[in-house]
């Protein structure tokens, strides 16, 4: 009833939506740091596997990406949530700016021209619909004419891309959960007393 009479104290305020929404994030963070500071593993296992993760995730093979990271954290003796976590590097809001800098990197590692040709980009993209519609074999064959340009370079600009940003995710992951571990030993004797 105090709703339907326009009590002002009940309706957001302006921003309120922007603060919750950064609150939240925070939340979500601080939330991730202490679940991973708990894992039984070493702080160098936890933050090799979140390197791992966020490397595979900089490539472009979307839908395999996170047994991709579950594959390279067994081989590099990582831990396998961790690597899991890592993979949420690549999101679709870190998509747009991941898949950009990958391609121009691709491009000057693989020498091949900055600019698509829209004319062949189009009808690669008709071929590709017509082998939809018709469920034709040849499907594979479209999709690979239409992504291989696209895909090499991706893949080729993703290794440098993706060792900078194991290496930077690797250094702080691994001094947050030391900072976290740290924290929570000196914080037990004291909560005993």
């Amino acid at each position: 009833m105090w709703l339907a009479l326009g009590d002002r104290s009940s309706r957001p305020r302006r921003g309120t939506a922007a603060r919750n929404l950064r609150r939240s994030w925070a939340l979500a963070l601080r939330l991730g740091a202490r679940r991973l500071s708990r894992l039984r593993a070493s702080p160098h296992e936890i933050a090799l596997g979140c390197a791992a993760g966020a490397f595979i995730s900089i490539t472009p093979l979307l839908g395999v990406q996170t047994l991709l990271a579950v594959a390279l954290a067994v081989l590099l003796r990582a831990s396998i949530p961790a690597a899991v976590v890592g993979t949420f590097v690549g999101n679709p809001l870190s998509w747009p700016f991941i898949w950009a800098s990958t391609y121009a990197m691709g491009l000057q590692m693989v020498g091949l021209e900055g600019v698509l040709d829209p004319a062949r980009f189009e009808r690669d993209i008709h071929l590709l619909w017509g082998a939809l519609l018709e469920r034709s074999p040849h499907v594979l064959d479209a999709t690979g004419a239409l992504l291989w340009p696209l895909l090499w370079p991706m893949l080729a600009g993703s290794v440098p891309i993706g060792l900078l940003t194991a290496a930077v995710v690797y250094y702080i992951c691994r001094n947050v959960v030391r900072a976290w571990r740290l924290r929570r030993i000196t914080q037990t004797p004291a909560a005993a007393d």
